[in-house]
């Protein structure tokens, strides 16, 4: 069996989890538990449970190896209507199911994870839908054509290349004012799939965006980081 870029996604976000220290791990993981509600969502920034925000939660009880309630999960999911959800929205739900199953594994091993996230559909559709949605091209579309293609494509790999800045994090598009962590996540992950060396070292930039209460944030003039933001904190850490 082949190992997907499902796979792959997961074990470089419980890569970049295994690579904290142990107080870096438990200051991570408080802030993670306290987005997580009664129901075993995760909430968005206005404190209400969001299924687009569970799906970022879950990954990261994965990678963080955090517990939850399986019939609780279950109970969550089954309050949504998948012909009333949006294009995206119908993703990320397929996705999150995939992931309750992948939670509820007594134990996480290799092959059951491989078995579970074999299947890239959804994955591939969530990047579409994702950029359709809001994110537009650039450094995201990008890297999502990059870690969902057959081959190398190296006049793809020196784009993303281009849009490293010296601080060591990566641009959304040509033009942009600054750095942003989330384009800097997805861009490390795709060159790290091609083995491809990066021009500036990445690691301040990561510890830059690191708050005291455990959060990542987007940039710098960001105040409060959120689980999104945390899911691409861990999975630059993972990359490299």
């Amino acid at each position: 069996m082949g190992r997907s870029v499902s796979y792959h996604l997961l074990q470089t976000l419980k890569r970049g989890a295994e690579r904290l220290g142990d107080e870096a791990r438990q200051q991570v993981c408080r802030y993670v538990m306290s987005q997580r509600d009664e129901s075993e969502a995760f909430m968005n920034r206005g404190g209400r449970a969001d299924l687009y925000y569970t799906l970022f939660g879950w990954m990261l009880c994965y990678a963080l190896g955090i517990s939850s309630d399986g019939s609780r999960r279950k109970a969550y999911l089954a309050t949504f209507d998948t012909p009333r959800l949006n294009e995206l929205y119908q993703t990320v739900l397929t996705l999150c199911r995939m992931l309750d199953r992948l939670l509820s594994l007594p134990r996480f091993t290799p092959d059951a994870v491989l078995r579970l996230a074999a299947d890239d559909e959804p994955l591939q559709r969530f990047f579409v839908t994702y950029q359709r949605h809001g994110s537009g091209g650039g450094t995201n579309a990008w890297a999502a054509r990059l870690v969902t293609a057959d081959g190398a494509d190296a006049a793809l790999r020196q784009r993303l290349l281009d849009m490293q800045h010296e601080s060591g994090g990566f641009l959304a598009h040509e033009g942009a004012p600054m750095p942003d962590l989330l384009s800097t996540a997805v861009a490390v992950f795709a060159l790290s799939q091609q083995h491809v060396s990066l021009p500036y070292d990445v690691h301040p930039f990561i510890e830059a965006h690191w708050q005291e209460d455990g959060s990542f944030v987007a940039t710098l003039l960001d105040e409060y980081g959120d689980v999104e933001y945390m899911f691409y904190g861990l999975l630059a850490i993972g990359s490299l």
